[in-house]
């Protein structure tokens, strides 16, 4: 793991201040190579090849840099660097097919070639005249100034907790999609697809318990000890499980909020598998000496209120690798509100038509009305299991023309069409893959732990796994978790299996209340005037009732706006 950063035309002295903006992502060494014009960067966090420093690699005149992890580079080369190279001389752009791992990597060619892992697990932002960087705050200080605010990218945070690739928060920074590479225009190299194959559910049980099995035993690959998150729920707990024993162990809870705190079940499968088990707490008054920490990290604001307790966790980690469960429940529909869409998806119901005309003429401020909107209208009904503001909220908050450093608003449309592709339950799992996982779950894994030096991997992001699971029939892959859950029950107590689902959560909600922070989103909105002030009092009045993650969104982009602006 490591920073990674680049840049055509400048001195020695800005470059070095840039990419010393990223240390954190990798302290073990820094090294600085030019060719020609061109200058790259690179922050080095050793985990492979511990002595063998090597990047950027610059070999008849062809300049490389890299961050990530490549399994499978002792197929092409003696380091993973080499590996690229050597693959890159024989098969040109296509040379990305042949890897495993998570990645961006920058290629300088006589032009630049930026490309991105198939999920997104590593970022990557670049500006169109040749800037790239791991991170945003490197390129803000190449250029000099704090670009405005992109809209769209603004109003696909409202609308799904992040922008959305290509877009940024910022006018002219962008972050390259996953299974994209770049070259002057962004290209796709990969995707998702569905081949539906004939098997039992048998066969797809043991088929993947082999692959997680392969995945895991793959991202065990390392020079360092490498430890696991545990929540105490199937997918942490089988992770570690497979891991092997007298690994070291790491969980999170809250003292004197049973409610929230699933520590006790992270325990069980610990004394299950003789883990090294560690346990951290973080309270409300660590939860707000986080969160400017955690606003300097992300760049950009992320609309998940798990990042912070993310970053305290990372923060007492002495490892500098993890295992995360991330992406079970989008293969194998674990969300509750999957089996709802689900329904809606299967449902047929007459006069569909005037029942969008009655509903429309008895509007409701609420998620559900937006629904049955849909429903009755015959349109996509699921976009995105994070779907927090939709369109006509966006709208709403947005429809007064306020201005930011001079910069007038405008109404946003947010393309999720782009990420419906199958027309059945695998819809779900494509489009949180894309946007759930890739803008939002992968950066707070990254980002988060990365700002402590410490890689995190996820085994069921695996590109066999997760491709087989595409190629699944619907009755066979089943909802619910249910074939995950069958391999689980293999490993694990049934305590764990049996037990209800429980999404992450942790009182955040109650100590903004209790702090009287909801007046703060009012507050700076009167000094950018971006959104429109009665809605904004509506949302802050009834927040902790009915728009719980709007008020989360919405104080999140007011600590950053506040930040930088």
């Amino acid at each position: 793991m490591c920073a990674i950063l680049g840049c055509k035309n400048i001195s020695l002295e800005k470059f070095k201040t840039a990419l010393n903006l990223m240390k954190h992502r990798g302290d073990d060494d820094t090294n600085i190579v030019t060719l020609g014009d061109y200058t790259f960067g690179f922050n080095h966090l050793a985990i492979q090849n511990l002595n063998t420093f090597t990047q950027p690699l610059l070999k008849n005149n062809i300049l490389i840099t890299f961050n990530g992890e490549i399994y499978n580079y002792k197929e092409f080369g003696d380091t993973e660097i080499e590996a690229i190279y050597n693959l890159y001389q024989k098969y040109g752009v296509e040379f990305v097919n042949k890897l495993d791992g998570m990645f961006v990597i920058a290629i300088y060619d006589k032009k630049l070639y930026l490309f991105r892992d198939i999920f997104g697990k590593k970022p990557l932002y670049f500006t169109k005249d040749g800037i790239f960087s791991s991170e945003i705050k490197s390129i803000i200080s190449i250029l000099g100034y704090t670009p405005n605010i992109n809209l769209q990218g603004l109003s696909e945070y409202l609308n799904l907790n992040s922008s959305i690739a290509p877009n940024t928060i910022y006018e002219g920074i962008y972050k390259l999609p996953s299974g994209c590479y770049f070259d002057g225009s962004i290209k796709k190299y990969y995707d998702f697809k569905r081949e539906v194959i004939d098997i039992s559910e048998e066969e797809a049980i043991n088929e993947i318990d082999k692959l997680l099995k392969n995945s895991i035993n793959k991202r065990l690959q390392s020079k360092v000890e490498i430890g696991s998150l545990l929540s105490g729920g199937i997918d942490s707990s089988l992770i570690a499980t497979l891991m092997g024993k007298n690994i070291q162990t790491f969980s999170i809870g809250y003292d004197g909020y049973e409610n929230y705190d699933e520590r006790k079940w992270a325990r069980l499968v610990s004394d299950n598998i003789n883990s090294n088990h560690n346990e951290v707490s973080m309270n409300k008054i660590e939860f707000f000496e986080n969160i400017d920490k955690v606003i300097d990290i992300i760049d950009e604001p992320i609309g998940d209120s798990a990042f912070i307790p993310a970053f305290h966790l990372a923060s007492k980690i002495p490892l500098k690798v993890v295992m995360s469960g991330e992406g079970s429940d989008e293969l194998f529909l674990g969300y509750r509100r999957y089996e709802e869409f689900f329904e809606f998806q299967t449902s047929n119901l007459p006069n569909k038509m005037w029942l969008k005309k009655y509903l429309e003429r008895h509007y409701e401020d609420i998620k559900e009305w937006e629904i049955f909107r849909r429903f009755f209208g015959n349109e996509p009904i699921f976009r995105g299991i994070n779907e927090v503001f939709y369109q006509t909220q966006i709208d709403k908050i947005l429809k007064t023309k306020g201005n930011l450093k001079g910069k007038k608003t405008k109404n946003f449309m947010v393309d999720y069409e782009r990420f419906l592709p199958f027309n059945d339950s695998f819809d779900f799992t494509y489009f949180d893959l894309k946007v759930w996982l890739g803008e939002v779950l992968l950066m707070k894994l990254d980002k988060m732990f990365m700002a402590h030096s410490i890689e995190a991997r996820s085994p069921f992001l695996d590109k066999e796994l997760v491709e087989f699971v595409f190629n699944l029939p619907e009755d066979i892959r089943g909802r619910k978790k249910s074939l995950i859950k069958k391999v689980a029950s293999r490993y694990l107590p049934k305590e764990i299996i049996n037990r209800k689902k429980k999404g992450f959560a942790y009182p955040f909600l109650e100590w903004l209340k209790e702090e009287n922070q909801f007046k703060y989103i009012l507050t700076i909105n009167q000094k950018t005037k971006l959104f429109n002030e009665a809605y904004l009092k509506e949302i802050v009045k009834s927040g902790h009732k009915r728009y719980k993650q709007h008020i989360w969104s919405l104080y999140l982009f007011s600590r950053w706006v506040d930040k930088n602006y």
